[in-house]
């Protein structure tokens, strides 16, 4: 197949995909107009549960696999959760096609893929270009919540933090919800950063 063919078909498959998704983000979101949002949500344990112990705002949890969105899905629904929502999604493709009246007022990275190999340290999440994409989205008064078993990417987040002007690290700030993640629940040990949008 031609390159411009093969161009072609990937340019269409993107629009259908973000047509999709902006349908979706459409529907569930609704009214909603600020909302807290995890990124790798994976099976939704930490989010439902903090979910509910919430007695107001949205939460919204992204995850590139669909079984872990699914899966996640059906714990809010038994759990009768209307302030909770999961969504199959690439995190960038998300914030870009949230509805422009929304805002996001907290983030919370938990375990994120550090990509441990220095060849892969491009895909990292916590980076310049995301977190500036990030920001442009969220509330005056955001906060965003990092946690991570592996040390080199704690201090890789912590520099990259330091570098951008759309956030400041807050010292001392509190978790805002303990829940032992599947991830954290295999940790020897994992470190945590808070930061503000600025």
């Amino acid at each position: 197949m031609p390159a411009k063919v093969v161009s072609e078909v990937h340019k269409k498959h993107v629009e259908a995909r973000q047509a999709r998704l902006k349908k979706e983000l459409d529907s569930v979101l609704g009214s909603v107009d600020r909302l807290g949002l995890e990124i790798g949500c994976g099976h939704g344990h930490w989010l439902t549960d903090f979910a509910a112990s919430q007695n107001s705002g949205f939460f919204l949890g992204v995850d590139l696999i669909g079984d872990r969105i699914e899966r996640a899905n059906r714990k809010a629904q038994r759990a009768e959760l209307d302030n909770i929502a999961f969504i199959k999604a690439e995190a960038s493709e998300l914030i870009e096609l949230l509805p422009r009246g929304v805002s996001i007022e907290a983030v919370y990275l938990l375990f994120p893929d550090p990509w441990p190999k220095k060849r892969h340290w491009k895909n990292r999440l916590v980076n310049p270009a995301f977190l500036e994409r990030l920001a442009d989205r969220c509330s005056r008064d955001c906060s965003l919540y990092f946690r991570t078993d592996h040390e080199e990417y704690f201090d890789w987040a912590l520099d990259t933090l330091e570098s951008v002007d759309s956030w400041s690290l807050i010292d001392g700030a509190e978790w805002p919800f303990e829940r032992e993640t599947v991830f954290q629940a295999k940790a020897q040990s994992y470190q945590s950063l808070v930061a503000e949008r600025a």
